[in-house]
């Protein structure tokens, strides 16, 4: 699979790849939002972190309440876990922190950078339970975030995405917020048909067999917001 990779994207996941066995953690994972906090993730990538967990992240918009992509907003360095859970309380968080305990995301940390003035942040997470890491692992991610953070933006503004229609994207939207194709039928004036006919059309751009997958890719390469 690397070798369908461009460049920018190779050197993302080999870093990746690198990190995770430097840290010896569970999985490792990088994203990218924009300013402000609560934004939604434009662009992600992991290595070893549950596939049905991360598709579940970008469907519901959980990086509106992402305790730790919150706190990168303040902290722009390296940050556990626990610090970005203490530093906002419960605020309604509880469900969301069982839910990624579910798929083992117990603890870890984080690290963030952003430019000046560049309006987005990256932020690269690492699972580690025993909610230790170690030095030379702090280092190398505290240095390898401005390089991580410059190919990131590259990767998203060279990739290349079938463009979804307005009508479409009206449809995406309304299959976002839990409507069935009967109801989107009626607040869009179509018929269930032409509904089913526009999900097919979204599916087949984005290479996703479902509507679950396809909220997930769309919020995944920015093409809705929740």
């Amino acid at each position: 699979m690397k070798s369908c990779l461009s460049q920018p994207e190779r050197g993302v996941s080999d870093t990746l790849e690198w990190l995770r066995d430097l840290s010896c953690c569970d999985g490792i994972i990088l994203c990218q939002a924009r300013h402000p906090s609560a934004s939604p993730i434009r662009h992600l990538v992991s290595h070893d972190y549950p596939q049905e967990w991360i598709q579940m992240y970008l469907a519901q918009g959980f990086s509106r309440i992402d305790p730790v992509i919150r706190y990168a907003y303040v902290a722009l360095d390296i940050y556990s876990w626990k610090e970005a859970y203490e530093h906002f309380g419960d605020c309604g968080q509880t469900k969301f922190l069982d839910m990624a305990a579910g798929y083992g995301l117990h603890a870890g940390f984080a690290c963030s950078y952003a430019q000046e003035h560049s309006g987005v942040i990256t932020v690269c997470s690492i699972n580690v339970d025993s909610n230790v890491l170690q030095s030379v692992a702090q280092w190398a991610l505290s240095n390898v975030m401005p390089a991580l953070h410059t190919a990131t933006s590259c990767i998203r503004q060279h990739k290349s995405i079938r463009p979804l229609t307005a009508r479409e994207l009206e449809v995406l939207k309304w299959s976002s917020e839990g409507k069935t194709v009967w109801e989107i039928g009626v607040i869009l004036n179509l018929s269930e048909g032409t509904v089913k006919f526009h999900l097919n059309n979204i599916y087949r751009k984005l290479n996703v067999s479902n509507r679950a997958q396809a909220i997930a890719a769309a919020a995944y390469q920015g093409l809705i917001c929740f």
